[in-house]
């Protein structure tokens, strides 16, 4: 390494600052640039709406919250929160979560529009054209907040007006989050090309040699290294202060989309799609012909069975479907992408959207779903869509891989819990909050099994009765978007004593209720 090159990458880590933002805010996807999902503020329930916004023109304000305000967003049965509209001429994409900071909630729109909502009371702030659509998060750096849009620009918007500071055009369709480490933004394209920009004026500091394969997914960095998936379903570590490639991991999989590395204790965790199906119904069950479950008689047995069924081991056919191709979770070392084990966590999710990407709680665990017929925490065998067994989360064991199980000695018999609609994941205090665009928001404390539905879009729907805290219609039809919107899985955002959730037709702000 030359002399000029030991000094510009001193000056580069002595700007990097640190990887985990503060407490009251969350400025990027999965608050920070690892992608840990986690913060220790917690919000305690029962819970209300504080405000909906539902574009521009529009804010409902709670007047439970604040006196003066008019809306009556108490939720009850029979009853739809006043003024909400049969549609509205904007889509918010299911892989957009908000981003806030210094009081300021920032969303992009698939139709090519950002905006900026008081975090307080809901009123916009400014709303600006990006050229194109965005379907990932942003990211805030200090007075600049930086979006993706899908025909390759990176746009740098003012933060307190959303006038154009920047714009940088990198080619080629970007689909995931921006990635932020101190004064450096880092994206990736469907071209293969990694960037790393300057967010304060949008000049590129380095722009990577072409990966073999498009970049569908999103990026994750340790402040020394980016990581980042190819859709040659290979993991690569890049150098963050000049983009060469240090490592990179063939992994298995069908692809990395809508997906992100999360970079916890070392590792990287990295997620892909299994290969034979998106979705788990009755995989290894009677219902497809396996006995891959019901051979397991304690759960050390059937996490070696696992892992002798995820290495191709059919069991002399009782397990037809043996395969490596349904591994869908690496665990990897951040020095080399060496694998140091298997993590034995069966097929998991469906229909079509990818296991979301692991999350780390305040205990330094780091969380994930299993199938199994042993489940600790979230609800019994039968009791589950899809499958005669159930969905567990439990944490990673970091030494070998294996399922460490949160037992608070009960279930928490969470319900709808489906193998086709499980959920994104963040964590908040000792609360594991869950959310998909479909069914709503749930959380679940980690310390007590306890849990809470919070929030449903339609209380009569799809056979059930949500009798939730945040219930914007009694009954159907939902709010019509400009478009159907990209599927996807993405968590609520917690500051504070706040939550904050995207629908595809707005912003929610979530609040204990005292």
């Amino acid at each position: 390494m030359n002399e000029l090159r030991l000094v510009w990458w001193s000056l580069f880590l002595s700007a990097l600052a640190p990887l985990t933002a503060n407490a009251a805010d969350w400025p990027q996807l999965q608050h920070d640039a690892a992608r840990t999902g986690r913060t220790p503020d917690s919000v305690a329930p029962p819970y209300r709406a504080r405000w909906i916004w539902l574009g521009p023109g529009r804010t409902l304000r709670n007047r439970d919250s604040v006196p003066g305000w008019p809306d009556d967003l108490r939720a009850r049965d029979g009853y739809s929160y006043p003024n909400m509209p049969d549609a509205v001429g904007f889509t918010i994409a299911d892989s957009v979560q908000p981003v806030l900071s210094d009081g300021r909630v920032y969303i992009g729109t698939m139709d090519g529009h950002a905006h900026a909502i008081d975090a307080t009371d809901g009123s916009t702030i400014w709303s600006a054209p990006l050229g194109s659509g965005a379907v990932a998060a942003a990211a805030v750096a200090g007075s600049v907040v930086v979006f993706n849009t899908v025909e390759g620009e990176v746009a740098g918007l003012r933060a307190d007006d959303g006038s154009r500071l920047w714009s940088h055009d990198c080619r080629k369709a970007i689909t995931g989050a921006p990635c932020l480490v101190g004064g450096t933004v880092f994206v990736a394209t469907q071209g293969g090309r990694v960037f790393a920009l300057d967010a304060a004026n949008g000049s590129e500091r380095w722009v990577s040699r072409p990966l073999p394969a498009p970049v569908h997914g999103g990026l994750a960095s340790d402040g020394t290294h980016v990581f980042v998936g190819a859709e040659n379903l290979v993991l690569y570590s890049l150098d963050a202060a000049d983009g060469t490639i240090s490592a990179s991991r063939q992994l298995r999989g069908q692809s990395f989309r809508m997906l992100w590395p999360v970079v916890f204790g070392g590792r990287v965790w990295a997620n892909t799609i299994p290969v034979p199906i998106i979705g788990s119904e009755y995989v290894g069950e009677a219902n497809s012909g396996s006995h891959l479950f019901e051979d397991g008689n304690s759960l050390a047995e059937e996490e070696a069975n696992l892992r002798r069924w995820s290495n191709g081991d059919n069991h002399g056919g009782r397990w037809p479907e043996a395969s490596g191709d349904w591994r869908h979770l690496f665990v990897l070392d951040a020095g080399d992408l060496s694998e140091p084990f298997l993590v034995p966590t069966g097929p998991v999710e469906g229909v079509g959207v990818a296991p979301h990407p692991v999350v780390a709680d305040n205990s330094g665990r780091v969380l994930t779903y299993f199938k199994t017929k042993f489940p600790r925490l979230t609800a019994a065998n039968g009791a589950v869509f899809g499958t005669r067994f159930t969905i567990d989360i439990a944490a990673v064991n970091p030494k070998d891989g294996g399922r460490m199980a949160i037992d608070n000695g009960r279930l928490a018999n969470l319900w709808p819990w489906e193998t086709d609609n499980l959920y994104g994941l963040s964590v908040g205090g000792t609360q594991l909050w869950m959310r998909q665009n479909f069914r709503g928001t749930m959380v679940l404390d980690l310390a007590t099994s306890s849990y809470r539905g919070v929030s449903a879009p339609i209380r009569h729907h799809d056979g059930g009765n949500f009798a939730w805290d945040v219930v914007y219609r009694d009954q159907g039809p939902p709010i019509k978007t400009s478009q159907p919107p990209l599927m996807g899985r993405t968590a609520p955002i917690i500051v504070g004593d706040r939550v904050y959730q995207a629908e595809n037709w707005g912003v929610t702000c979530i609040e204990h209720a005292p």
